[in-house]
């Protein structure tokens, strides 16, 4: 299981903020980043470039939840 230690959260608005995770699993480690909208609705990010890119031309990321608990279970069994 990974844990999930935060790094930074920045507030484009207040109920609209981009998360970044290090998940660690043992020896490894890999930053990931949430982007939280109103706290209903989290898209997951493997990549800064994949951020940018669902900002810049609406790409959607592969993985978004409804709760903070499912992208929690996802967080913590993601391989890194």
């Amino acid at each position: 299981m990974n844990k999930i230690i935060p790094v930074s959260t920045e507030y484009l608005r207040p109920s609209r903020t981009i998360e970044i995770l290090n998940l660690v699993r043992f020896e490894d480690s890999k930053l990931v980043y949430i982007y939280n909208f109103d706290g209903k609705y989290f898209r997951f990010f493997d990549s800064l470039a994949g951020m940018i890119g669902f900002f810049e031309s609406g790409i959607e990321p592969l993985y978004s939840f409804d709760s903070e608990d499912e992208l929690d279970n996802f967080l913590e069994k993601l391989k890194i």
